[in-house]
């Protein structure tokens, strides 16, 4: 297989997973939180190269390690999203990694598990005003009465201490929540998960490329031990696949050069718009010059778009449009990308929702 053929769709003569709609198992009631049923396949990047079943989490325990108080990768990542204050039932509902990157259809269920072993608990609904935005604690002062100005802590203390509990559980407030100790120590021995859930460059668990760089690689590399090193081993598993990776190029591209001029000068134009859009992130991340990062990008995709995948580079421009509140953009874009990268389309639509409720906030807002 050539190098280009991994970013071609399947071959139709080829052999094809054939995808099927996932057993649904989400309570009546809890379906409001998630996509519609139809969205949850058991493939993922369909009629790409990358085309994989997905690892139900029952499965995924056969080969993860388990902490040492027995829990999994998925689970100590349910954690972090707790600790956040805004499970069960986020605003934005669910999304959809917690079926396709870690084989949780049913995340509610998974909540009750952790809450059973006495992982997480849920807080008082003073305590859950946490995870409410601006404008919903305004709303609840409002039907008091009560000030409206000030920062989001202010209005979090105001909340707290005058409105009384049975209202706000009255108001249909739904208590969210919160680690227990055991919960925090578990999550804090584990700060692998969360870190390896988020960073930039992590790879998929195809190693047709040499070394991989993900929670599951990293989860075996740490093994059953302590992981209190855990930042150490990630660096140096970095360290090695960057090195390794580059190694690999060089020789690649001196041999592409010889026997295929043409395919040469793509893969270099590659290499460089990475290189490119690399040095524009740091750049942004050290003068803070928003508008000028959005023009790059915005550059970007008005010369062709990105010549290599990655879903993080990919919804850049949306995320940083999103920071500018400029949600007809960022509509414009995820809209057209969602057609054009269908094997994005799952995060397309989860931005898509999100635009829909942060316009119809901007316009509510707007009215007062």
């Amino acid at each position: 297989m050539g190098i280009f053929d991994l970013f071609k769709k399947k071959d139709k003569t080829a052999p094809i997973i054939q995808t099927k709609p996932v057993k649904e198992t989400v309570p009546e009631e809890e379906k409001k939180f998630y996509q519609p049923d139809a969205y949850y396949t058991d493939v993922v990047a369909e009629g790409t190269a990358f085309e994989r079943k997905v690892i139900t989490f029952e499965d995924r325990k056969k080969t993860a390690i388990p902490s040492q108080r027995g829990l999994y990768p998925a689970e100590i990542l349910l954690l972090e999203y707790c600790s956040k204050g805004t499970y069960p039932g986020p605003k934005n509902g669910y999304p959809g990694f917690w079926w396709f990157a870690y084989g949780i259809r049913d995340v509610g269920a998974a909540l009750r598990t952790l809450e059973e072993r006495g992982y997480i608990v849920f807080a008082s609904a003073k305590d859950s005003v946490k995870g409410f935005t601006v404008q919903q604690l305004k709303d609840l002062l409002a039907t008091k009465g009560c000030s409206t100005t000030g920062k989001k802590a202010d209005l979090v203390v105001r909340v707290a201490e005058l409105i009384p509990e049975d209202e706000l559980l009255a108001t249909g407030i739904q208590p969210k929540y919160v680690l227990t100790e055991i919960g925090q120590q578990e999550l804090s021995e584990n700060a692998y998960v969360p870190y390896m859930h988020s960073v930039h460059n992590k790879t998929t668990e195809d190693d047709r490329f040499g070394i991989t760089f993900n929670v599951w690689s990293i989860n075996k590399l740490l093994g059953t031990g302590d992981k209190s090193n855990w930042k150490t081993a990630v660096e140096e598993q970095e360290r090695k696949m960057n090195k390794e990776t580059a190694d690999r190029n060089d020789a690649f591209m001196k041999d592409l050069k010889k026997i295929d001029p043409e395919s040469y000068k793509a893969l270099k134009t590659q290499d460089q718009q990475l290189a490119a859009v690399q040095k524009a992130r740091d750049k942004y991340s050290e003068d803070k010059d928003l508008d000028s990062y959005i023009a790059f990008w915005e550059m970007v995709w008005a010369n062709g778009g990105l010549k290599f995948e990655g879903a993080g580079w990919h919804f850049e421009l949306p995320d940083l449009y999103i920071k500018a509140k400029r949600y007809d953009d960022t509509l414009d874009f995820v809209i057209k990308l969602k057609k054009t990268k269908p094997t994005y389309a799952y995060k397309s639509d989860a931005y898509i929702k999100k635009i829909g409720e942060l316009k119809e906030k901007q316009a509510t807002k707007n009215k007062k």
